[in-house]
């Protein structure tokens, strides 16, 4: 399956953790946005940004699920966020003890709150969907 992962810009280690992890077990990730280049200040590369933009968002219409692991001053996941709610793409939270429920949008029918990327693997693995 085919998997877009979300987090925050400066804390990338648990996407990329994520991201390593559904890769070794089959899974395709749709954009790995900790591998390219940051892009702040944002107004003084606006054409990066435009171009960056563009691929993080077909990224997230790519995938199958669109993973979410919610930062409370994350601000860019929450638009990759609601892109995937526009698309109709299955969303999963991670969740953590100190950051239950930062956005309304994390009670849209399409959102399921996990603890582990061990409980998406299980739930989309081939026997299970």
């Amino acid at each position: 399956m085919k998997f877009f992962v979300s987090g925050k810009i400066g804390v990338e280690g648990d996407a990329k953790e994520v991201m390593d992890t559904l890769r070794s077990v089959g899974h395709e990730i749709t954009f790995d946005w900790t591998a390219v280049e940051h892009l702040k200040p944002y107004d003084r590369k606006p054409g990066a940004c435009r171009k960056a933009a563009i691929v993080d968002c077909q990224g997230v219409k790519d995938a199958d699920v669109f993973i979410i692991i919610p930062h409370e001053r994350g601000i860019g996941m929450y638009i990759e966020l609601g892109v995937a709610i526009s698309s109709e793409i299955p969303i999963r939270v991670v969740v953590n003890p100190w950051l239950k429920s930062c956005t309304m949008f994390f009670h849209h029918p399409l959102v399921k709150r996990v603890t582990g990327v061990q409980e998406i693997i299980e739930e989309f693995s081939v026997g299970n969907i």
